[in-house]
């Protein structure tokens, strides 16, 4: 007696594989792409008395070359082929759009509600990564008319909540502005926040949008938030930082990414507190920076040291 088990029909993995149409679902499965975000941070050109930091984010926009939103901004990304990872698809797509490649993504979250995109059912599984702008040479390809940095801005306009005997909802609409020397784009996003009992469900919404395509705006409102939260818990910020840094750099980072001015003393000390950095040793081969001490990332940070 034959120790494979088998299916109702009676078929073996074996012989259920070598039957598939591979082809079965095609027509009815929602097909698989990738976006990337690639976020950065600049000095300020020309600072105003009311800005918060010196320093500003941006995010790779690609402009579309065909349709659907053809002549609007996107970001770089495209349909996963067969017998491909999506990790592959996405540094292919990264690189044919932009012309950059050798980056660190991060998977940062999947969306697939149907009528995000007018040609079919498109499930996106988005990548992110903060990267030094200044080291990467963008160029558009592939079905990308162009391709550069735009500012990004990201403040709350309403938020309303409301307090249930089983929990509560919070909801926060998000006005996102991408702007560079020529244009500036924008999108209206609401993110609802549901606790029922003690579960807590997120939900994000396009409420409106002007030169974004997709649901582009929603992704982006959702990456900065998540970068917002990531530079408390990961060492992400230092990745653009030189390797040793004084603490006032490393603080207008930081606020340019959270949107806030920060104080310093408090800034130094939760930097400190979560062990990620520490204080350049004499001997190191370090930058003059006058009176002000110099830091740099700890080899020995771990995660747990975060509370």
């Amino acid at each position: 007696m034959s120790d494979k088990m088998v299916n109702a029909q009676g078929l073996t993995e074996e012989e259920f594989l070598k039957q598939y149409d591979p082809d079965k679902y095609a027509t009815s499965n929602p097909a698989l792409t990738v976006d990337m975000l690639l976020f950065t941070v600049r000095d300020d050109e020309k600072l105003c008395a009311s800005a918060t930091s010196s320093k500003h984010v941006e995010v790779l926009m690609i402009k579309r070359g065909d349709h659907p939103f053809i002549g609007r901004w996107a970001l770089p990304g495209g349909f996963v082929t067969r017998n491909e990872a999506p990790e592959d698809a996405a540094l292919r797509e990264l690189k044919e759009e932009t012309g950059i490649d050798e980056v660190y993504l991060e998977q940062l979250y999947t969306w697939g509600a149907p009528g995000r995109d007018p040609r079919t059912h498109v499930v996106s599984i988005t990548y992110m990564a903060l990267v030094d702008g200044s080291k990467l040479k963008v160029s558009a390809g592939d079905d990308a008319s162009d391709a550069k940095w735009f500012r990004a801005n990201l403040e709350v306009v309403d938020e309303k909540k409301a307090v249930a005997s089983n929990g509560s909802t919070l909801e926060t609409d998000f006005r996102l502005t991408l702007s560079d020397d020529h244009q500036q784009l924008y999108g209206i996003v609401k993110a609802i926040k549901r606790v029922e009992n003690g579960v807590v469900k997120r939900e994000y919404k396009l409420l409106e949008a002007e030169g974004i395509a997709f649901d582009h705006a929603v992704i982006i409102t959702y990456g900065l938030l998540q970068l917002r939260r990531k530079i408390w818990v990961t060492p992400v910020a230092l990745s653009i930082m030189p390797a040793c840094f004084t603490m006032e750099q490393l603080k207008g980072v930081y606020e340019a990414i959270s949107g806030q001015k920060l104080a310093m003393d408090w800034f130094r000390d939760e930097i400190l507190r979560t062990g990620m950095v520490i204080e350049a040793t004499d001997n190191e081969n370090r930058p003059w920076a006058g009176e002000e001490k110099l830091y740099r990332f700890n080899p020995q940070w771990d995660c747990s040291v975060v509370v």
